[in-house]
């Protein structure tokens, strides 16, 4: 595949001389459902964007849908890359940078982002992210069952 202009491969995906760390920004990349250019998309996760795109309808409503959970994704990759959330003490009451996070956690799971998607995105553990979603996401008794579908502890 021959890379594009803007620095991606014509798939999506980082091009040979994209750098792939979970901290290398990827400075323009065109999205394979809207052709919508973004700017500084983490490198990581560019192969499960484009995964995404395949994952929903060519319809109006999955356009919708796509655009919606990947810009989810984005500002979680965005927050953990601001902040430390593996280091958040969770016996202590959450900080302002634990209840953002949570926020967009909260946001990502109603967009129906999984939580295999939102672990990936911030880099934590699963269990890790539904404890931080139990703390700092209103009416949170949902987020158990999500863990316990994926055989997590609730």
């Amino acid at each position: 595949m021959a890379a594009g202009t803007d620095g991606s491969s014509a798939a999506g995906v980082p091009g040979p001389g994209d750098a792939g760390g979970r901290g290398d920004l990827v400075e323009f990349w065109r999205t394979p459902v809207f052709n919508e250019k973004l700017h500084r998309v983490p490198a990581f996760l560019l192969p499960r964007l484009a995964e995404m795109a395949a994952e929903v309808p060519r319809t109006d409503r999955g356009r919708r849908i796509y655009y919606e959970r990947i810009h989810c994704l984005l500002v979680l990759a965005h927050i953990a890359r601001r902040t430390d959330p593996a280091a958040f003490d969770l016996a202590e009451l959450p900080s302002e940078a634990e209840r953002h996070l949570g926020g967009a956690l909260g946001q990502a799971f109603h967009q129906g982002c999984s939580l295999a998607d939102v672990a990936f995105a911030t880099g934590l553990p699963a269990e890790r992210v539904v404890a931080i979603g139990k703390r700092t996401i209103r009416r949170a008794g949902w987020l158990s069952r999500i863990a316990a579908d994926d055989g997590l502890p609730c």
